[in-house]
């Protein structure tokens, strides 16, 4: 019987849209959050499909106040989530520090990184009533080719990898696992942005990717580790 209650964040697309239809296979529940309301009445028409429930839930993660009235919201209602999902995040083109805009920076700190801090915060309560939850955020690693020109994205995205870390190594004995979830180069519109023209051959199809994360969270153990794909 189907139980697990689910939350995914940046659902509308991309690598989170394809977890959500995955995951829809499985759970009683999926809130699916996006900005972009017409896309995630597309994607809530194919996991009532897979007779899961769902509900839209149309944010911008930035504003004020938004998680911790919906944190509030799916406490009253659930009183716990068995997986969250991470999948919102922004950047839009590569540039060397001397040409990175201020206020383009400050925007992708706001949904990169402090917006996934609140979450934490907020939502865990209903993580921790769960019997056993998953928390997994979907991340970025540094290597050699990020060097130069990732200096308004890398370094946020390392930044939150440390902070997935505390969170979980903070929840060590409790019910809660938190791992950073490292899909590597995959074909959506946010990979599109920063390296247009790439051979899609050589890039990872979300489709496969999301099976493989969902698979992962359904039997996993593990905590406070980068999960590569």
């Amino acid at each position: 019987m189907r139980k697990l209650n689910c939350l995914i964040t940046g659902a509308s697309s991309g690598i989170g849209a394809s977890i959500a239809l995955e995951l829809s296979k499985s759970a009683k529940h999926i809130y699916i959050l996006s900005r972009n309301t017409s896309k995630l009445e597309n994607i809530n028409d194919k996991i009532v499909a897979n007779k899961c429930e769902c509900t839209i839930v149309p944010i911008d993660l930035c504003e004020p106040n938004v998680i911790e009235s919906l944190s509030e919201e799916i406490f009253k209602k659930d009183k716990f989530l068995d997986i969250i999902i991470s999948s919102a995040g922004q950047i839009t083109k590569l540039s060397p520090v001397e040409s990175i805009d201020l206020n383009e920076l400050k925007n992708i700190i706001e949904l990169n990184y402090i917006s996934n801090f609140r979450i934490m915060k907020h939502f865990h309560p209903l993580l921790k009533n769960s019997k056993q939850s998953n928390l997994a955020v979907i991340s970025s690693i540094k290597n050699e080719m990020m060097s130069q020109y990732w200096g308004i994205y890398q370094p946020i995205m390392s930044a939150l990898n440390e902070l997935v870390i505390s969170f979980a190594n903070e929840n060590k004995g409790t019910s809660i696992n938190a791992n950073i979830i490292y899909p590597g180069s995959v074909n959506t519109d946010f990979r599109e942005n920063i390296m247009p023209g790439e051979d899609k051959k050589e890039i990872k199809d979300p489709v496969s990717v999301a099976r493989a994360i969902v698979k992962f969270l359904l039997s996993n153990e593990k905590s406070g580790e980068i999960i590569k794909f």
